[in-house]
């Protein structure tokens, strides 16, 4: 990919003081390179979601840990054949980022300044939607949420925290499968952290920096 740049020290030629650097290694992934240029890049045209208030170098470190998980999960993703993924599917995923702009332009403008192509960016949005697609495969099938779970939910944790925002609480009729989906959702992160947390204690991982 012609943005995403393997990490290069180009070496003086004259003394050690005129040496320039063209790109730094933020992290190695066993052999896997991963590198400053990209993480400038995936902010740049804020690939990943971005919390409110999260300053510019937090954002960064997240950006390197979310591009080490997802290098460490699509190994495993290849190990079984990654699934195709429809156009469809890939414009809708580029449409949410391209939402993260206050306008078309700006993300154009975005995508132009980071050396990249739509192509590119239409890539890595694939890459990404191939290990989602692996997950729901995988882990979503045996996550159960059972009526006793829901109950119990209802009645405490989510009870609690309706009143605490001053919101009316309503039959469990009525927010059932709102807060099955809930549960199942939020057990499903568990096994992915599980799972990206057993990738890296098999790999060596190397972080130098993300600035």
């Amino acid at each position: 990919m012609r943005g995403f740049r393997v990490a290069l020290l180009l070496a003086a030629s004259c003394s050690p003081l005129a040496a320039a650097t063209l790109d730094r290694i933020a992290a190695l992934v066993d052999r896997q390179v991963l590198t400053v240029s990209e993480i400038t890049q995936m902010a740049e045209i804020r690939f990943f979601p971005r919390a409110a208030g999260q300053s510019d170098d937090d954002y960064r470190r997240t950006i390197l840990d979310n591009l080490i998980a997802q290098a460490l999960r699509f190994r495993d993703v290849e190990r079984f054949g990654a699934t195709d993924v429809s156009k469809d599917a890939i414009e809708a995923r580029l449409l949410q980022i391209r939402n993260r702009f206050a306008a078309p332009a700006d993300f154009d403008a975005a995508v132009q300044h980071a050396e990249l192509t739509l192509d590119e960016v239409r890539a890595l949005v694939k890459r990404e939607l191939q290990v989602e697609s692996y997950i729901q495969e995988r882990f979503a099938p045996m996550i159960v949420v059972t009526t006793d779970e829901i109950d119990t939910y209802y009645r405490g944790a989510w009870s609690q925290q309706r009143r605490q925002r001053g919101l009316a609480v309503p039959p469990l009729a009525d927010v059932q499968e709102d807060i099955r989906t809930t549960l199942k959702s939020t057990r499903l992160q568990q096994e992915i952290d599980k799972w990206t947390t057993e990738l890296r204690s098999r790999a060596n991982v190397d972080i130098y920096t993300w600035r």
